[in-house]
């Protein structure tokens, strides 16, 4: 099945109104403030009303949404979305870039030869500046496009493990008391597990620990992620204490870089140390992960491999070391034997109507990750239709 062409189809939008606020807040020091490390404020205080700035447009104001196809010699295409914004014409000059500089390398390639144009894909993002997000959609387009050609959910493409994952949830609160009383919603909303980001240093997040095992009990799942906010010797501190409370992991205590603070840190603690979040969401990954493997500084490695391709990449690489990730694609989770939680966003119950098409719909059930799969077929979009009521046509 060869592409043929690339299309991108500017559409009018729904009308919006523009709205900024720093609901992210600040950056302060660490508590107690002494290591001169800095974290996310939210990370162990509320947003105090004084520290909002917000702008605000109610104006309703023309958008714009582009929509990506590669077209094929056969019956399907590859498509998803492009862009969208306030302004019509930056959509258009940004489809004509696509055009000049991407197309090219896709036109005339079969669509389905994924690690072809996956590879071709990986070195443009060092020559052309790309970032990882135009390998991680071609990518991702092309999975797609091979899932409705064989009308099978993706982590059968891709060889399937399993048809469910336990699934945990991510907790938040502005005191240890919201975010045990969000712990405890979790459990009762049966979730297997809950992760906190907190903030509060060394003594602060022990103190929240402490709590949360209390009140869920010994069977619970629970992680901390620290997001890069803990010294070395902070790290130990914390870690030996969530290993007396049965803790899964600790994720992101160092920065990824410091690659002999988290060698040193995995050797030192029987807690599981998990890294390479943000070293692998700036672009490295799956290739990131080699050298932490061989250097033994991480216990299990976040998943951030560049398009589900990279994914299966990432996965595998881990698993020769007999290491776990953590974090894919839902089809990437079930379709390898080494991720062993879904974190749960954006994914709730199946509607009681549901009718899922052989591409699957995932959701939870009973505290697990599923994929329901079924015999409805996927609706394709009417080209004929687009392409007459788009305002352009790149």
């Amino acid at each position: 099945m060869q592409i043929k062409d690339a299309r991108i189809y500017i559409s009018a939008g729904a009308p919006g109104t523009r709205h900024v606020v720093n609901s992210r807040d600040t950056m302060e020091k660490v508590p107690p403030g002494l290591s001169g490390l800095f974290t996310h404020s939210l990370g162990f205080r509320g947003q105090r009303p004084e520290d909002v700035i917000e702008y605000k447009d109610d104006t309703p104001r023309p958008t714009y949404n582009s929509t990506l196809r590669l077209v094929t010699d056969g019956d399907l295409d590859a498509y998803s979305s492009f862009g969208g914004g306030f302004h019509r014409d930056d959509l258009e000059w940004e489809a004509k870039k696509f055009k000049a500089d991407i197309a090219p390398m896709l036109i005339g390639v079969d669509a389905f030869d994924r690690e072809y144009i996956w590879q071709r894909l990986w070195y443009t993002q060092r020559f052309f500046y790309t970032g990882r997000g135009l390998v991680d959609q071609i990518d991702n387009m092309l999975w797609d496009l091979a899932s409705r050609y064989t009308k099978q959910p993706i982590y059968k493409l891709l060889g399937g493990c399993r048809d469910k994952v336990p699934a945990y949830r991510n907790i938040g609160g502005a005191t240890i008391d919201e975010l045990v009383a969000d712990a405890v919603k979790a459990k009762e909303q049966g979730y297997k597990g809950a992760k906190d980001h907190s903030y509060r240093g060394v003594q602060g997040n022990i103190e929240l620990a402490t709590e949360l095992r209390a009140a869920l009990g010994d069977d619970f799942l629970l992680m901390h992620d620290a997001v890069e906010h803990y010294t070395y010797s902070e790290a130990v501190k914390v870690g030996r204490a969530l290993e007396k409370l049965n803790y899964a992991w600790i994720e992101e205590p160092l920065q990824d870089y410091d690659f002999m603070g988290l060698k040193k840190l995995c050797e030192t603690l029987d807690l599981p140390v998990l890294a390479l979040e943000w070293i692998g969401a700036i672009g490295g990954q799956p290739f990131n992960t080699s050298g932490f493997l061989a250097l033994q500084a991480t216990d299990i490695a976040r998943q951030r491999g560049v398009g589900i391709t990279g994914q299966i990449k990432q996965a595998q690489l881990c698993e020769s070391f007999g290491v776990e990730v953590h974090g894919g694609h839902h089809h990437v989770i079930l379709a390898i034997e080494n991720d062993p939680y879904y974190e749960c966003v954006g994914v709730g119950p199946l509607p009681a109507d549901a009718k899922p098409t052989f591409q699957g719909t995932s959701h939870l059930e009973d505290g697990y990750l599923r994929i329901a799969c079924g015999d409805k077929p996927v609706a394709e979009p009417d080209w004929d239709k687009i392409e007459k009521n788009a305002l352009a046509v790149i």
